[in-house]
């Protein structure tokens, strides 16, 4: 009898332990991946990130926890961010905030706010996103753990680097002390590259005021601190102390160092969008020391590097979207299968009660003919109800596909989402338009599309909160760069083109 009792207790307790120690696995391997999207993040490694992030919303989704699940949102919010894809980063952000663990976490309120006002700003709506900051500044700043002080810190250089942007200089030094003073509070080796932040921006700050003492001594002590940590990425301090020289008509000490920030960036495989500027100041230095060809050399340089990082960001704009996409498409698959088995359950429901009313009510052939007539019925309905559901989606895809009209409702608000819906529709245009001009920028092949849809000068002036000179003159360059003739009309020469390349 002991001997039973013993395996009947023993398995179950096996059982349980195997459970626990699997669950904590995942709770590890969550926690690895979250790291290694954070340490992806600093380096510039968007790509990286958004697969990181990926991998941990998998598991922690499988696992149940709405903590490391939140934060996995947060991670692929900051990673879409960074791809610049602005409205799927804004999604992620709300679903980290829809999750019940959020409410209480106000380390990650702070960040969630904080991130909200990077893509707020980049949008375009400014207010809303300083709003954001402050309210991420004031949830932080009553908390005493190592984590919210380090955020703190980080929010206060944040509002300070807004109002750097807004060459108000003096508010932005304002912040900066506050966060210098918060820094000080941390050991030195967990905070060092926020410091080293610090200080690029303090002599950024002074560069812009005109006050050179102050900028080489700032610069250096950010590359100091990086050294001392054996911090690697040193391009934007070099660029900086580039740029000093450059201000300072010192243009050979200015190349000297634009070149060793060049070396730093390829060194280390820094691919963020800002990176082909260092060819575009290269050029400009030789320009000024009257070096013609080296000029010339860089330029084109440069011109290949914007273009070949804009088809890169667009690969990587589209490898995101088509995972976010898929995710759609299976969340979908879901949403049906639960439908289906609501619409088993229903009918399993209703042949139950119709057996048991029939043996309660024990009514005659006639009666029970009519009652499995009804289920039949009733059957019959759902299938055709799901059989509808089915074909009114195919209708909804296939219409997606053909929308032109929503393109323009996207164009007329100028929603950020515009061009991206533009090349579902047109998916040949921007690879046409590369062939004929590759320096090609974002806001051209933007233009260009506003005018492929037949909008006026004045129309696109008011959608895109423009003047009509600045769209005139910018469509001017643009039929500089396609070589047209004085007499052909820029928006029937790109819908010839189209049409002639075969875009649908």
């Amino acid at each position: 009898m002991i001997s039973f009792i013993k395996k009947n207790i023993l398995f179950p307790t096996l059982l349980i332990s195997s459970l626990m120690l699997c669950q904590k696995k995942k709770f590890q391997e969550i926690d690895k991946l979250l790291k290694a999207a954070e340490k992806s993040n600093t380096e510039y490694r968007d790509l990286e990130t958004f697969e990181y992030s990926k991998k941990a919303i998998i598991l922690s989704q499988e696992a149940g926890d709405s903590k490391r699940l939140a934060n996995s949102y947060y991670t692929m919010a900051l990673s879409l961010a960074n791809l610049e894809l602005l409205k799927q980063s804004l999604v992620y952000i709300q679903k980290a905030y829809a999750q019940k663990s959020t409410a209480q976490d106000t380390l990650l309120l702070s960040k969630l706010k904080e991130l909200k006002f990077y893509d707020y700003n980049s949008l375009g709506l400014k207010s809303e996103g300083t709003k954001e900051l402050f309210e991420a500044k004031e949830l932080i700043k009553t908390q005493k753990d190592t984590e919210s002080a380090k955020l703190l810190a980080r929010i206060y250089g944040e509002i300070g680097n807004n109002y750097y942007y807004q060459d108000n200089i003096d508010s932005a030094f304002v912040y900066y002390k506050l966060k210098f003073d918060q820094l000080k509070k941390l050991p030195e080796k967990d905070i060092y590259k926020n410091k080293a932040y610090l200080y690029y921006y303090m002599g950024k700050s002074y560069l812009k005021k005109k006050n050179t003492d102050s900028v080489l001594h700032y610069i250096q002590k950010s590359i100091e601190l990086k050294q001392k940590y054996k911090y690697p990425l040193l391009f934007a301090d070099y660029t900086l102390q580039g740029d000093y020289y450059f201000e300072e008509k010192k243009y050979h000490k200015a190349l000297d160092f634009y070149l060793k920030s060049l070396q730093n960036i390829n060194e280390h495989r820094i691919h963020r969008t800002s990176t082909p500027e260092i060819y575009k100041k290269i050029s400009e230095t030789y320009r000024m020391l009257g070096e013609q060809t080296k000029y010339k050399e860089y330029e084109k340089i440069f011109s290949d590097k914007e273009s070949k990082m804009l088809i890169e960001r667009n690969k990587n704009t589209e490898y995101a979207l088509n995972i976010i996409l898929k995710d759609k498409a299976d969340e979908y698959d879901k949403a049906q299968e639960k439908n289906y088995i609501f619409i088993s359950v229903v009918i399993v429901s209703l042949l139950i009660f119709f057996f048991f009313l029939y043996k309660l009510l024990n009514k005659n052939i006639k009666l029970k003919e009519n009652m499995i007539s009804e289920v039949t019925s009733t059957l019959q309905n759902k299938e055709e109800i799901i059989t509808q559901k089915d074909h009114e989606t195919k209708q909804l895809q296939q219409k997606v596909n053909d929308s032109y009209q929503e393109v323009i409702e996207l164009a007329k608000n100028n929603d950020p989402s515009f061009y991206f819906r533009f090349q579902e529709v047109y998916p040949e245009f921007q690879k046409k338009l590369l062939e004929i001009s590759p320096g090609l920028r974002t806001t051209e092949l933007i233009l260009c599309a506003y005018t492929f849809l037949g909008f006026t000068i004045k129309d696109i002036a008011d959608y895109t909160f423009k003047s009509v000179n600045t769209v005139r003159n910018r469509k001017q360059n643009l039929r500089k760069k396609f070589n047209l003739q004085t007499e052909e009309d820029l928006g029937v020469w790109l819908r010839n083109l189209i049409d002639q390349k075969g875009v649908n």
